[in-house]
């Protein structure tokens, strides 16, 4: 009786993170309404995702720490904008840069700290806010915020670097803060970006 032909081997599956399968990613942008600095992020990194033909392997996404309200964290809580665009004229000086933002006011949740690979927040007081929603939220959350959160600043390049130690809130002034936000925004997403594709944040 001829022998039983071997069945073929079974392809191994590919380890998650290699250079064959790279890890998908969810970046996640805050500031403090959610209506100026931090969907300008969302979209301007969402173009240098896309200008990179990396779009198919990262979530883009922005939120706010309430706008100024105190409880935004809390069951309850309100987040002033909450369900606003985009400040108009956050929206035109991007727009004059073909930059769109399409994004709707909401506040930060429990769920987007354990859900994102980094949390870049807009400025040191965006930063304490999130640390009391995590301390208030408790388990893991407080947790999350040190191996997760981390500043947009760290992104600069030496030109904004020796001058800004933040993004500043351009929601008060004119027309110069909004393309300042811009400026600083376009050289620290790309940054962001170059730190992720070369697993400079895996441990994010």
């Amino acid at each position: 009786m001829p022998d039983t032909p071997a069945p073929a081997p079974r392809p191994q599956a590919r380890p998650a993170g290699s250079d064959c399968d790279p890890p998908h990613r969810r970046v996640l942008f805050v500031c403090l309404g959610n209506i100026c600095r931090s969907p300008t992020a969302e979209a301007v990194f969402r173009a240098a995702v896309e200008q990179r033909g990396l779009a198919a392997r990262y979530d883009v996404d922005s939120c706010g720490t309430g706008g100024g309200s105190h409880n935004w964290y809390k069951k309850g809580g309100s987040s002033y904008h909450e369900g606003d665009p985009a400040d108009s004229r956050m929206t035109r000086a991007a727009a004059d840069r073909k930059i769109i933002l399409t994004s709707r006011s909401r506040p930060l949740t429990r769920a987007d700290l354990a859900d994102s690979t980094v949390v870049v927040v807009m400025d040191r007081d965006n930063a304490e806010a999130v640390e009391r929603a995590a301390a208030h939220w408790g388990g893991e959350c407080p947790a999350l915020v040190v191996r997760k959160v981390r500043q947009m600043s760290q992104w600069y390049p030496e030109k904004w670097s020796a001058r800004y130690d933040s993004v500043p809130d351009p929601y008060y002034g004119g027309r110069d803060g909004f393309d300042l936000v811009l400026d600083l925004l376009g050289d620290a997403c790309a940054g962001l970006l170059d730190d992720l594709e070369g697993g400079r944040m895996d441990d994010a």
